[in-house]
């Protein structure tokens, strides 16, 4: 069995908003050849697109209820750069602060939460090219042309 996540925020900007959006997407290629595909969209008040991205990530992985193999493609650079480089688990060693300055970590709350959930899957992150691809492009299209 394949399982995707995909994550989508809807802008990149990173000024609070009054509605911050985000898709998740999760795709399983079953064994007998099946495809199943389950999504959902997250909309915050008065947030920043990185939270709503979070809270999206956050969110598609509760879905599951064993531990699984899952490739994860998030469109938000620094959530991505925090996933690949190993920020998110050396800021736990170092009590949940920030390594170089020292500085408390921005929404500590569901970071805490993203890393008990990762901490029970074996997970890879898509990079580069591969996040080119047209799930994520359909999400990004949902957003701004569909809405939530």
């Amino acid at each position: 069995m394949k399982v995707d996540i995909y994550i989508q925020g809807k802008t990149k900007n990173p000024a609070r908003l009054e509605r911050a959006q985000a898709r998740w997407l999760i795709v399983c290629a079953l064994n007998n050849g099946t495809v199943e595909r389950r999504d959902g969209a997250v909309m915050l008040n008065n947030a920043t697109t990185k939270r709503a991205v979070l809270t999206a990530f956050l969110t598609a992985l509760q879905k599951f209820n064993k531990a699984a193999v899952i490739k994860i493609y998030i469109s938000d650079d620094f959530v991505r750069a925090v996933l690949i480089n190993g920020w998110l688990f050396r800021w736990k060693a170092n009590d949940w602060r920030k390594i170089r300055l020292n500085e408390e970590v921005r929404h500590l709350d569901l970071w805490q939460q993203i890393a008990l959930q990762l901490n029970k899957h074996a997970v890879s992150f898509a990079r580069g090219e591969e996040l080119n691809n047209k799930n994520l492009k359909e999400m990004e299209w949902r957003l701004n042309n569909v809405g939530c």
